[in-house]
């Protein structure tokens, strides 16, 4: 398993907790800690060649598929050269991960966290296979509070990226900013958020004749294209829908460095600095609700650790999470493309009562199906092609 951030990141915490799954099956798994070999935001990639030739793996697994586009001189991938199963693991949709899209890497085992990344891999022709996991979790390592006793009603976590800007309005009018208008149009009506479908209905909308998939080269300058209409979506939806509960007066704790310059002080708003993700689960286990957000492009691995803490989560809809949760179940969703629908869910689970008996089903559900144990087994028979 390669290691290519440093110990505090999302994915070094993930690739420690997979790797002790894998071990506790039976299987010989090991950390290769390539971040010691990063300078300047630049990976030396020598290191890891030297290790793969001396060890060869039956596989690899790279989270965000980290060193995927590795090559030899002729252009062939050094995975397939090896036949070294080369698995890389999106947490978010691949336009974010280049490396993901890397065309010489014809043995790739690929998984994504949301059925629609893997159906814009699969229209812009990616080789190998592809499915669809969310992230395991982690039983709480300390005894959690009794639902009732905790003293945050509602948690989220959230990074504050700024409030974002329309720059493309002060273009002059083309196809190619008609085009971007509709797809930021079209993610911010769509429940799902799916950026291919956002992309091919705005294009015929528009007569404009081009969809993904048809030209290699066009793949490529779409995702560059692509990138900036999802970024902007996905900070518009977070801000508005904490909006949405902060102007219902509900009684919010916000964790992240920059959203009390946003919404100001309020009587019914608590704010917390960014912490590391290892101590999250913790402070899940202080709140009665945990809101979910961008679950239609993300991993959504805050919710299946906040349902391991006890709570009871709240989020947009994602269908792979609703498949372990179960809507209405163990999970509460709401509609991102209506933000006052937040407000009225999760205002819902505290005024009504019913929070408590949601988050025990959660929380019996992930424990059933959704362990990094459970994902390893997966990760195991996807890549033996069982």
């Amino acid at each position: 398993m390669i290691k290519a951030m440093a110990d505090g990141h999302l994915y070094s915490h993930f690739a420690s907790a997979l790797r002790q799954a894998l071990a506790e099956l039976g299987h010989d798994a090991t950390i290769s800690d390539q971040s010691a070999h990063v300078t300047d935001g630049a990976a030396q990639t020598a290191p890891l060649v030297a290790e793969l030739q001396g060890a060869r793996p039956d596989a690899v697994v790279s989270f965000s598929s980290f060193f995927g586009g590795l090559t030899l001189g002729n252009g062939v991938s050094l995975f397939d050269a090896l036949g070294v199963k080369f698995v890389g693991w999106q947490f978010d949709h691949p336009i974010y991960a280049p490396a993901s899209l890397k065309r010489e890497l014809q043995g790739r085992y690929a998984i994504y966290a949301n059925r629609n990344h893997l159906r814009y891999a699969q229209a812009v022709k990616l080789p190998g296979r592809g499915i669809t996991l969310l992230p395991g979790g982690e039983l709480p390592t300390a005894p959690v509070k009794d639902y009732r006793s905790r003293d945050w009603p509602i948690f989220v976590a959230a990074t504050w990226n700024g409030v974002p800007q329309r720059v493309w309005e002060q273009a002059p009018d083309s196809p190619g900013k008609q085009l971007l208008m509709g797809v930021v149009e079209a993610l911010l009506g769509d429940r799902n958020a799916s950026l291919l479908d956002a992309f091919n209905a705005t294009s015929a909308r528009l007569k404009l004749g081009a969809r993904l998939g048809d030209d290699p080269e066009f793949d490529a300058m779409m995702r560059d294209f692509l990138c900036d209409p999802l970024t902007y979506v996905r900070n518009i939806d977070r801000i508005n829908i904490l909006r949405a509960l902060v102007e219902a007066g509900l009684p919010l704790t916000i964790c992240g460095a920059g959203w009390q310059a946003l919404f100001g002080d309020r009587k019914n708003v608590t704010y917390l600095d960014r912490v590391d993700f290892r101590e999250l689960q913790a402070i899940y286990g202080n709140a009665r609700v945990v809101l979910n957000l961008n679950a239609g492009n993300g991993a959504n691995e805050r919710a299946v650790y906040a349902a391991l803490a006890g709570a009871a989560v709240a989020s947009d809809y994602s269908e792979q999470l609703d498949t372990l949760l179960g809507g209405g179940q163990g999970v509460a969703f709401f509609n991102r493309a209506r933000p006052e629908t937040a407000a009225q869910v999760v205002g819902g689970l505290i005024e009504s009562g019913k929070g408590k008996a949601l988050a025990q089903r959660g929380h019996d559900k992930v424990v059933r199906a959704g362990l990094w144990r459970h994902r390893a087994e997966q990760l195991v028979a996807f890549a033996e092609g069982r």
